[in-house]
């Protein structure tokens, strides 16, 4: 178990209050960062959990945190010899404890000023040199891993940003207990350092392949998508249509579609993750075959050789 005391400051609090709407998100965020922190570096190996007592000094307001990590974790290590990171090194990763906190994310973030790091150099044990044109910084490889992750930037942004973004918030800071030294201390202007930057979206897979369309509907307006579906049942989709030849017979009333006709086409297919989760996006590169969805009508009549 581990205890902190996260203060806000400034003439809104002087009364020893602070707003519910400021206050409850900005106390999710901060389990939310604790909790990310933990699923990063520990999976499923430990549980991490955040309880708040509140409490009250002059011209603030105080909240004591106690951070709990599950035994599951710290067996599983003995029994397997795999490591577990500890809520205490969690919590002097993010900059919420007095461990050496220039090798900290909230010391990484504030670094950067929004800038974008434009080279990692590794060092060797752990250690890699983090470069911004011609400035640089020497860090841990797996702060560099919670930095770069937008669910873990975006509760950090919660717990510092939005709250100091608030008129009549100035200050907030973390101590390990009231009255001790400060180990964490964000001013208003530097709230922008916080903000989580846009998500960059990771491509995981892409992959080609030709398949029967059943068509959905057709987009005559360039950049629009048309919407197929492969039949069955199957889940429809959005597709841009690349095939140049096929469009110019489209716009020139060469092709033409009724309900539920078929294509059969080269299609490729990327799959992301985003913000949102993973998702995919489809593009038409070839349009092999176009045929009518009517079935055709079997005869049962053997025409025989006409020589």
């Amino acid at each position: 178990m581990l205890r902190l005391h996260l203060v806000y400051d400034g003439p809104a609090l002087e009364e020893h209050r602070m707003d519910v709407r400021a206050l409850a998100p900005a106390l999710l965020a901060v389990g939310d960062l604790v909790e990310r922190a933990n699923e990063i570096l520990n999976g499923d190996q430990a549980k991490v959990s955040v309880n708040v007592h509140a409490s009250f000094k002059t011209g603030s307001f105080g909240v004591d945190l106690e951070t709990m990590q599950t035994l599951w974790g710290r067996i599983q290590d003995l029994v397997s010899n795999h490591h577990v990171t500890s809520i205490a090194t969690l919590c002097g990763l993010l900059g919420l404890t007095a461990r050496d906190a220039a090798r900290s994310v909230v010391a990484v973030v504030r670094w950067m000023r929004g800038r974008q790091i434009t080279r990692v150099e590794p060092l060797g044990d752990g250690v890699v040199r983090l470069h911004i044109n011609d400035e640089h910084l020497d860090t841990e490889e797996r702060i560099i891993q919670l930095v770069r992750d937008y669910k873990l930037r975006k509760a950090l942004e919660g717990m510092i940003s939005e709250p100091l973004e608030r008129e009549g918030i100035d200050s907030v800071s973390v101590l390990p207990r009231k009255g001790g030294e400060v180990v964490m201390h964000v001013e208003r202007d530097e709230a922008p350092y916080f903000k989580a930057p846009p998500a960059e979206d990771e491509i995981l897979d892409e992959d080609t392949f030709v398949a029967n369309l059943q068509v959905v509907t057709v987009a005559f307006q360039d950049g629009n998508k048309w919407r197929f579906t492969e039949g069955g049942g199957g889940n429809a989709f959005f597709a841009n249509v690349l095939d140049e030849a096929f469009l110019k017979r489209v716009q020139l009333n060469q092709e033409n579609f009724a309900k539920d006709d078929i294509i059969r086409a080269k299609v490729c297919r990327r799959q992301r993750i985003t913000p949102q989760g993973l998702r995919a996006d489809y593009e038409i590169l070839e349009v092999i075959d176009h045929r009518s969805a009517s079935p055709k009508v079997q005869f049962g009549i053997d025409f025989g050789d006409p020589s």
